[in-house]
């Protein structure tokens, strides 16, 4: 049968591999956004900043932070990449029929982003990193903070139960059909097996010093993976377009990650000031 011949061991690490590379582009792209959305934002307060490889570092004495600046310098980048995650998922949706293996990689980006968003929300609050030091500096009460949380919790939810479709669809990349028989072996080559390694290529990347989003980040996410794995389980056979699918790795992607995880590695290994 023609589906016991797509569910090959190699077929599956095709599929891994390439969702892989889609997952590393998409969060590079992402923290590296919000680093130059912070960077942007300082020099609009003539604030003089240096960079690295995942820190931005305020060259300022503490009495020069003003409310506006902080509410600025850290609300910016979720906002930023709150708009570009729904943007992604109207490209995603520009290409919802087509085989296009570049659906992946505005798939994952759109996870990420709405992840950052409202795991920033939930947890950044918590902990008070990230945009949790807005609600600091906006001396909100507890009440609102746990309103604050409550809004990034159940925008988590509602991540995971709206992807599902979009993740389902991302099969007709590879089969004519997803159903009980493929959906295991699509889920795992597609989501699970990239999720865990591409979570290990980050964390490796940004060794020794591992910061806030990337040790929490993970939680919530799974959160969203595992929503939508639930939502899925419950679809009946999905069938695509009647054309002859091809599993093959896409050398473009799975090349362009590699460059970029030790480009910007060496790039970023030392510091640079930026003088407003």
């Amino acid at each position: 049968m023609r589906i016991e011949r797509e569910l090959t061991p190699r077929n599956f690490w095709i599929i891994a591999a390439n969702s892989t590379a889609a997952f590393v582009l998409a969060y590079l792209f992402i923290f590296y956004i919000n680093q130059l959305s912070i960077v942007l934002s300082a020099g609009t307060f003539d604030y003089d900043v240096s960079f690295d490889i995942n820190q931005v570092y305020f060259h300022i004495e503490p009495y020069e932070w003003t409310h506006d600046a902080v509410k600025l310098i850290y609300s910016a980048g979720p906002i930023l990449i709150f708009i570009l995650g729904l943007i992604s998922i109207v490209g995603y949706y520009s290409l919802y029929e087509e085989e296009a293996r570049i659906k992946i990689f505005l798939l994952w980006f759109a996870i990420i982003a709405l992840n950052y968003t409202f795991g920033g929300l939930l947890i950044g609050n918590l902990f008070k990193k990230g945009v949790g030091h807005v609600f600091n500096w906006m001396y909100f009460t507890d009440t609102q903070k746990m309103l604050v949380a409550l809004l990034g919790f159940f925008g988590l939810l509602s991540t995971g139960f709206l992807m599902a479709k979009p993740i389902a669809h991302t099969a007709n990349s590879y089969f004519m059909k997803l159903s009980p028989d493929n959906f295991p072996f699509f889920f795992t080559a597609q989501i699970l097996v990239p999720f865990i390694l591409g979570a290990g290529i980050i964390v490796g990347y940004f060794v020794p010093l591992v910061l806030f989003q990337e040790r929490y980040g993970w939680i919530s996410m799974a959160v969203i993976l595992l929503l939508a794995f639930g939502r899925m389980n419950q679809y009946e056979t999905i069938f695509f377009e009647k054309e002859d699918r091809h599993i093959g790795l896409s050398f473009f992607m799975v090349i362009l990650a590699v460059v970029l995880v030790i480009g910007l590695r060496v790039l970023l290994s030392r510091t640079y000031l930026i003088q407003w």
